[in-house]
């Protein structure tokens, strides 16, 4: 396994480190649910003030597209420079785009490209934090707690997601809009004094040598390339995260569709997941360690393939209600941790540290592509043939597909958990 880096704290049997990753990552949680609830606020704003499809398209673009465009190159200041002062910096800058804006709204200027411009900023601002944040995890915490951090640290983010669309719709009745936005200026600097509060171990990068950061970015793929068990892991990612496509995009038409008009439906089916993903990570941080992470992060994918599967058979029961549906998506939400979790600290152990940065921000372009193509291809489907019937046809494809590789990652991962197997 990759150990490159000397001032990583692996072997450390102290806890002096429990302290550094307590404060940044509440500082990073606080930022998370200011980021969050002011982020769903504006949707609500944005809703009610001018009823347009449009303004949501450009709202949902402004808020997608710079964080996905800046990513790779985000990645490689990640690698490049210090990794810490990159958190500080994006944090900042989401803070400093915010503040202008609520400013804006307090002196009464309160156009809506203001609040397209601002999100759109705040999106660029947080593709740079996503790798950086995700990367320096392993420079702090210890390897054999790598899961039961980063299962604890996605329960909270989790349980944040739950808790930000109720108060977010609560703040927008009760506060003006330049105030809800100073919620997230004050958690954004709540976030960076934590950073500058603590010591954070620099990773080793590249050789100091003049290249381009595009150049970098080439050797990053270049890296992720030659790794044959990464690209199988990241190309398998791509395709399964394309056929979840259904579930995430067509589940409030198919809840209408099949079980009603009532609001109280599409409340329980976003209730129950984000409760599982928040159940499922306390239990991975219990368990604390996973031995053969490949084996555990594919059987997960195994089990949510036969939960869509199993979705898409309720739409065909009569007997099916809101509620056993919604069963179905808390044990869908319990199972995402322990792929996500596994998946992440693989890349983490395994990843050297300076090509970390880049690795995980093609990981999230990875992701964040395959679910807008999967829609695109999906949902003009969703008016031709029954919803059930594309859950179980794309569950059915996920299932042969975790099933025809297992060959392929068995002997691609041999040689971290059976050496004796190798020659």
């Amino acid at each position: 396994m990759v150990n490159d880096s000397a001032n990583q704290i692996h072997n450390n049997t102290d806890r002096s480190w429990t302290t550094t990753a307590v404060v940044l990552f509440s500082g990073q949680l606080a930022s998370l649910l200011g980021s969050a609830l002011v982020q769903f606020a504006i949707i609500w704003y944005v809703t009610l003030r001018t009823n347009s499809g449009i303004a949501m398209t450009l709202i949902a673009l402004a808020g997608f597209v710079p964080q996905l465009l800046v990513s790779p190159i985000a990645g490689v200041w990640a690698d490049r420079f210090n990794r810490k002062k990159v958190m500080i910096i994006s944090d900042g800058l989401i803070a400093l785009a915010t503040l202008l804006v609520a400013i804006m709204f307090l002196i009464g200027y309160d156009a809506m490209w203001l609040i397209y411009v601002g999100t759109a900023i705040r999106s660029f601002g947080s593709g740079i934090h996503t790798p950086a944040v995700t990367a320096i995890v392993p420079q702090i915490v210890p390897k054999n707690n790598l899961v039961r951090f980063n299962a604890l640290y996605h329960g909270a983010g989790n349980i944040i997601q739950l808790i930000a669309p109720v108060l977010g719709g609560l703040v927008v009745s009760f506060m003006p809009m330049w105030q809800i936005l100073f919620i997230d200026v004050i958690t954004a600097a709540i976030a960076i004094g934590c950073l500058l509060a603590i010591s954070v171990p620099d990773h080793k990068r590249e050789e100091k040598v003049k290249t381009s950061q595009y150049r970098e970015l080439i050797d990053g793929i270049k890296y992720v390339r030659s790794n044959k068990l990464l690209s199988a892991i990241l190309a398998v990612y791509a395709v399964f995260m394309i056929l979840l496509s259904p579930g995430a995009s067509l589940l409030p038409l198919y809840i209408r569709r099949n079980f009603g008009l009532d609001p109280f439906n599409i409340t329980i089916s976003q209730t129950t997941v984000f409760a599982g993903m928040a159940l499922g990570g306390l239990l991975v941080a219990k368990r604390g360690h996973f031995f053969n992470k490949i084996h555990v992060l594919r059987v997960a994918a195994g089990m949510i393939a036969m939960i869509v599967i199993i979705l898409g058979l309720l739409g065909y029961a009569p007997w099916a209600t809101i509620w056993v549906f919604g069963a179905m998506l808390l044990l869908f939400g319990l199972t995402v941790p322990f792929y996500l979790t596994n998946n992440t600290v693989f890349m983490q152990e395994e990843v050297p540290a300076k090509y970390q940065g880049r690795t995980f921000a093609l990981h999230y372009m990875v992701g964040s592509f395959a679910i807008p193509m999967g829609t695109l291809f999906f949902g003009p489907l969703a008016d031709i043939v029954s919803i059930q019937s594309l859950f179980i046809a794309a569950g059915t494809i996920q299932l042969i597909l975790i099933i025809f590789t297992r060959s392929l990652f068995h002997r691609l991962a041999s040689h971290l958990y059976f050496p004796e197997q190798v020659e």
